[in-house]
């Protein structure tokens, strides 16, 4: 067994034992049924009663919230399948006056106060009695409120992150990571097995890296840290692919100094064009010594891998969050080669033959093309020649291997999907990265159906892909320039805001004013990215660290944190535990209150929607428009006055916090225990 191999080994027997720990621990939990939920359980008597009573199937009723004071009730029932039965007016005629008796009757009671009808739509008033003991359901729940089963049935493998080994954590990392993170946390809040899984690139182009080391090392400044050389190779790859196989000498003052000083021997365009040649081709053996496992080459690659490991790990312990599994390329190389030659000899992967290009070239003619894009459609199939292909639909073909026999990129990519469902086995494949990958991970799906590593159902692929961080003052991308080291500035500059900030209160220890100052500078952080949509782009102004700072505050995380505080500090005020909801005989549930409890009610749902959804901003608005209603709501009815407390609202007032404390951890944003 070669070096390599016998490290995957290794690491195999290592994932193994993480697998068998994982379902074991998930086997153990027991999260809360969604259908137990007030709200859902409601929603649910509501559609079987009324099936029943028609008596002609199952009527799915459509049940929304509203808002009492605008439109007269809590919740509106639609039916759009007794729609059909003569329209809005035959429903009006026919139905509604059934549905009415139906929902004012003794059934519903105990949860609805009042039905009012409007035009064709049933608003429900819901009872004081319902609303109030649902705010004691959300506080016995405590921290499993917000959970539940949703997915109990499925097993996620939540694929993020994933950097470039021998290079800088960039932007997109960056908002892979947190996306990725969170909606790990959503599956799991929903019951699902989640795999949270780095896939980080340690093998293409590594041949260069290898090389590089060795080559420049007598020209590297003495100072210069390993890490830091790893990234200096990785500068002068990029300046040569771009002058030295054009045969030109940089005219950027920078590059030109670069190549001075690692190709001395080079005077002009010509004879830095022959180094350049002379390095691929040293850098091209290095590789295929590195993918046969030879010792001295995996040996000096492994050291490398954990200095870009230990680098990266500054970033995931600045954001205080784990990934569970770290698992390069190399990992799955073997396996995707081993796929390869099977899929060649069952014929679902073949070589791409110079007879097939001159046909596919041939058939271009039928088509009505520009010259140019029918020379750029020829080229493409040129450049295939010899290489293994896999057919997909529409006459596409996706290359799985080099036409040297090299492995590359989609090798590995479908090695991954075959261990992973051998290994881990999920039902579901999400891959958080980029926008600028969608063709590829499309590409990618349909190479492994047609490979047969997927069927129609199991396993699901999806690509969860996200808009660019960009520049707040110019609204272009951010480049790769702009890499981590921005971000833990960042987050070191805004830890040092909040803590001033929190430490102006005087009520803390240093030690609590450094830990609420780090949760609530990460968790700006984290809510200013999954606020907005997560498709579209995320301004960031790399000029002004405070303005970005004052930015993140106001996008709402930190508002967050205080809400939740808030009625924390209220509760720790009154020094014991509010009197439970069925003993509290006289209190009265107002407009305001009711559109606060019914917003606590639907955070199970909207936790579920946002998992199923693959969207984190579903619940991170909703968790805004709570906190909106709760702050108006504190300002206006006191909890504890002088003459002593109101139990109701106290009990409000707890729900209030277990339900915000609760969803914001899921979406990565932590509540002090004091702030």
């Amino acid at each position: 067994m070669n070096e390599l191999a016998r490290r995957n080994a290794l690491r195999r027997r290592e994932v193994e034992t993480f697998r068998d720990e994982a379902v074991a621990a998930h086997q153990k939990k027991a999260p809360p049924r969604l259908a137990d939920y007030p709200l859902p359980k409601l929603k649910a008597r509501i559609a079987d009663a009324l099936s029943a009573r028609w008596g002609q199937g199952r009527l799915e009723p459509q049940i929304e919230t509203i808002d009492r004071a605008q439109f007269g009730g809590d919740l509106v029932v639609k039916l759009p399948q007794l729609l059909r039965d003569g329209g809005p007016k035959g429903f009006i005629a026919k139905h509604l006056p059934w549905i009415v008796e139906m929902l004012e009757g003794p059934d519903f009671a105990d949860a609805i106060a009042r039905v009012e009808t409007k035009g064709m739509y049933v608003n429900l008033i819901l009872a004081d009695r319902w609303l109030l003991d649902g705010a004691q359901a959300v506080a016995d729940l405590g921290a499993d409120f917000g959970l539940s089963d949703a997915q109990a049935a499925r097993t996620f493998l939540v694929d993020y992150s994933s950097p470039n080994v021998a290079k800088v954590l960039h932007a997109g990392h960056i908002r892979s990571t947190i996306i990725g993170h969170v909606l790990s946390n959503l599956h799991e809040g929903c019951g699902a097995l989640v795999y949270r899984v780095n896939h980080i690139n340690d093998f293409g182009g590594f041949g260069f890296t290898l090389e590089g080391w060795r080559r420049f090392e007598k020209h590297f400044p003495e100072d210069m840290a390993p890490n830091e050389r790893l990234l200096e190779i990785y500068r002068i790859r990029r300046v040569m692919e771009k002058n030295g196989a054009a045969g030109t000498w940089p005219e950027a003052d920078e590059e030109a100094a670069l190549v001075t000083r690692y190709f001395p021997d080079a005077r002009d365009g010509a004879a830095l064009k022959a180094a350049w040649a002379d390095f691929v081709a040293a850098s091209d053996a290095r590789f295929a010594a590195l993918e046969a496992g030879a010792g001295e080459e995996v040996d000096l690659w492994a050291v490398m891998v954990e200095w870009s490991l230990s680098d990266f790990d500054l970033f995931y312990d600045a954001l205080n969050l784990r990934i569970d599994l770290v698992l390069g390329e190399s990992f799955y190389f073997e396996a995707g080669d081993r796929l390869i030659d099977a899929s060649l000899a069952n014929g679902r992967a073949l070589l791409y033959t110079r007879e097939r290009a001159d046909a596919e070239i041939a058939a271009l003619d039928a088509l009505d093309l520009q010259p140019a894009e029918r020379e750029k459609r020829a080229e493409a199939i040129e450049k295939d020649i010899g290489a293994v292909v896999v057919p997909l639909e529409g006459g596409e073909r996706y290359v799985v291997r080099r036409a040297d026999g090299r492995s590359i990129y989609s090798t590995r990519d479908l090695g991954a999907i075959e261990v992973r469902r051998q290994l881990l086995d999920p039902s579901d494949f999400s891959y958080v990265v980029g926008q600028e990958q969608r063709v590829h991970f499309d590409r990618l799906f349909k190479a492994a159906s047609a490979l047969g590593l997927a069927g129609a159902d199991h396993p699901r692929f999806h690509h969860v892909w996200f808009g660019f961080y960009v520049d707040a003052k110019t609204g272009k991308k951010l480049s790769s320039r702009d890499s981590v080291a921005n971000v833990n500035q960042l987050l070191a500059r805004s830890v040092e805001y909040f803590r001033a900030r929190t430490a102006e209160r005087g009520d803390q220890t240093a030690e609590e004013v450094a830990e609420a100052a780090k949760q609530l500078a990460v968790g700006s952080l984290v809510f200013n990215d999954l606020k907005q949509d997560i498709k579209g782009s995320v301004d960031i102004d790399t000029t002004d660290l405070e303005a970005t700072i004052a930015g993140f505050e106001r996008s709402g995380g930190a508002y967050m944190v205080y809400t939740a505080c808030r009625a924390r500090s209220i509760l720790r005020k009154y020094g014991g535990e509010p009197e439970r909801a069925e003993t509290i005989d006289a209190f009265e549930i107002d407009a305001q209150e009711a559109a606060l409890l019914v917003k606590l009610q639907q955070i199970p749902e909207r936790v579920a929607a946002a998992a199923e959804q693959l969207n984190p901003t579903l619940l991170i608005r909703h968790l805004l428009d709570t906190a909106s209603v709760y702050n108006s709501y504190y300002m206006r009815a006191p909890v504890l006055t002088e003459a002593g407390a109101n139990q109701a609202r106290l009990v409000i007032t707890k729900a209030v916090m277990e339900a915000l404390v609760n969803s914001l951890r899921l979406c990565h944003v932590e509540c002090p225990p004091k702030i």
